[in-house]
């Protein structure tokens, strides 16, 4: 699942959809903040605790659905909107966000 977890955050059409769902919702947000902490998220990803990567997947993540085609990730709107607020200038999850960047 957490294979399909990063490659989600990292393809370009599940970004855009993300993107195009929170705009309609939060018009007050900006484009950075919800496209780049999806992308930072993905590349982070595999550095992150276990714990932490349950807890994101739980707030990120609606439900999954198994098709014949593949699976189906039901993201929540609500958790990327809290997400991009963890991740806004001035909060612990920007520095840490930056420390990650610097090493």
């Amino acid at each position: 699942m957490t294979q399909q977890i990063v490659a989600a955050l990292s393809a370009p059409h599940i970004v855009q959809s993300v993107w195009d769902r929170i705009r309609t919702i939060r018009p007050d947000m900006s484009e950075p903040e919800v496209v780049l902490p999806m992308r930072n998220l993905a590349g982070l990803w595999q550095q992150l605790f276990p714990a932490e990567q349950c807890r994101l997947a739980q707030l990120l993540i609606e439900r999954v659905v198994i098709a014949d085609s593949g699976l189906e990730i039901i993201w929540r709107d609500q958790g990327w909107q809290e997400l991009a607020g963890e991740l806004m200038p001035g909060t612990i999850g920007a520095e840490l966000q930056e420390m990650e960047e610097t090493v």
